[in-house]
């Protein structure tokens, strides 16, 4: 028969090492839970990442839709038609500025033809000064590069800068640059020589025949 002293000391060993046991269990179930949380951080990362460009691939076809009902409506500046003054050959919805140069633009808009009475010419200006603010303010660091003409029709890029755009090492990758032999989706998502878009930077193209 056990003494007493012994039954104490037993009850006391076997207690530590329960206590002991369940310590360990909890640094166990600590670890997993964080392998899990940084599992679902990283999810949410990568999500965030695509519903953003989602988005703004979204907002891209309301932009083109607006810039186009803006060329319909003054069709008389849109480029090689005739004209109440004559024959227009170049638009004046036309759009080559760097992207550092437009990125760099205030975009003031000097005369409202929303309130005011404007020239052909002059409604050119501000619509194209209205649809770069909304591509700005629908894109991150949004920009645009139209070509084209009313007869010939219009070939409009829109860009925007992605953050996420990187490489395994963490560099940004650089702007695909168009160079006329594109096919499929490398043709609607190059960028315009002209605009010397940096890396980062993403280009959806859009055509329409006012």
């Amino acid at each position: 028969m056990l003494s007493s002293r012994k039954l104490i000391f037993r009850k006391y060993g076997e207690r530590n090492a329960i206590q002991g046991l369940t310590l360990v269990e909890m640094l166990v179930a600590i670890l997993v839970l964080s392998v899990g949380l940084l599992g679902i951080a990283g999810l949410q990362a990568a999500t965030s990442k695509y519903k953003i460009n989602t988005w703004v691939r979204s907002a891209s076809a309301a932009l083109i839709s607006d810039f186009s009902e803006r060329v319909r409506i003054n069709p008389e500046v849109a480029g090689t038609s005739f004209a109440s003054s004559g024959v227009v050959s170049s638009s004046a919805y036309a759009l080559s500025s760097t992207w550092a140069t437009q990125q760099a633009d205030n975009l003031a808009i000097t005369k409202d033809c929303e309130t005011s009475v404007c020239t052909p010419a002059e409604r050119a200006e501000f619509d194209l000064l209205v649809w770069r603010q909304l591509v700005r303010e629908k894109m991150p660091q949004g920009a645009a590069h139209i070509e084209g003409n009313l007869r010939n029709g219009f070939l409009v890029t829109m860009m925007w800068l992605d953050k996420e755009n990187y490489d395994k090492d963490k560099v940004l990758k650089a702007a695909p640059v168009c160079s006329g032999n594109e096919t499929g989706m490398a043709q609607q998502s190059c960028c315009p020589q002209a605009v010397s878009a940096p890396d980062g930077v993403r280009c959806t193209r859009f055509s329409f025949v006012p």
